[in-house]
């Protein structure tokens, strides 16, 4: 793709909602970008009426939207009305354009609700959470766990990492669960015991594992990650940043410390996702 594109349509005042991927529509070129880049996910929710009055009304592209208006009436294929749009703009070179069509083809027959993972997990990377959520949802609510169980567990696995990701821990915490009960991953099993250990307190919690007879390695891991995710002893970073705070509080510098309390939740709640985020499947 070259560097420098040549803008053919206007600016819309009024965007598109692209409802497959979350996000707002302001220019055919944008249209473009997210279909390039995301061709492997593209789907019929792509063949779309308000699309085509988009680009009629808003995007100064009014040949398009009509040549595809008449596209959906004759029922074309996703690849076809794909094309169409790259084509009409020229957004990319010849070679580029049939690495898409390529892609395009390959992908038509990948299964619905996979791309709708694949699609959640790109918004969950991406910190949409709340669409992450829509579209795991849409999977767990038109599909049983016979239809394709490891495409079940790890929606489940991946909405609990999302809810850890909100603070919304006991939602997390059934989510991994049910994972892996389902999945039987161990990956979901560690997952849900580190936020038992974070929510229980250490007798409560030694008496559920106890209960349950989990194999000691899987224990030796959660414990492990535990460690990992609190607050270090006094050499740490936290620590002197909490110092730093008191002293504030202390002296009677409120606004100062306000301030720096709301520097430090955030920078912590960033680093506790972070460290989250990396149980994914």
């Amino acid at each position: 793709m070259s560097d420098m594109i040549l803008c053919h349509g206007a600016l819309a005042r009024n965007p598109y909602f692209m409802v497959s991927f979350g996000i707002n529509i302001y220019s055919v070129e944008e249209l473009c970008y997210l279909l390039m880049t995301n061709a492997c996910l593209v789907d019929e929710d792509l063949l779309d009426e308000e699309l085509c009055e988009f680009l009629i009304k808003e995007a100064n592209m009014a040949e398009l939207g009509h040549n595809l208006r008449a596209m959906l009436r004759g029922k074309c294929r996703v690849e076809d009305f794909v094309m169409e749009i790259l084509f009409s703009c020229d957004y990319a070179s010849g070679e580029e354009l049939e690495a898409v069509k390529a892609t395009l083809i390959e992908n038509s027959g990948m299964d619905k609700f996979w791309k709708h993972k694949v699609r959640g997990d790109k918004m969950l990377d991406s910190g949409r959470y709340n669409h992450a959520l829509d579209e795991y949802r849409f999977i767990l609510e038109n599909i049983n766990e016979d239809y394709d169980i490891k495409l079940y567990s790890s929606v489940l696995h991946n909405m609990g990492t999302t809810y850890v990701r909100l603070f919304l821990m006991d939602r997390a915490a059934d989510c991994y669960n049910r994972a892996y009960r389902i999945g039987r991953q161990r990956e979901s099993l560690i997952s849900y015991l580190v936020l038992m250990r974070l929510l229980m307190n250490r007798e409560r919690y030694g008496r559920f594992v106890l209960r349950q007879g989990f194999e000691e390695d899987v224990l030796f891991e959660v414990e492990d990650r535990v460690k990992r995710y609190k607050i270090p002893d006094e050499s740490g970073e936290h620590y002197k940043e909490v110092k730093e705070l008191r002293k504030a509080k202390e002296s009677g510098k409120v606004s100062e410390y306000y301030d720096k309390l709301l520097y430090c939740l955030d920078e912590w709640k960033d680093q506790y996702r972070k460290s989250m985020s990396n149980t994914r499947t």
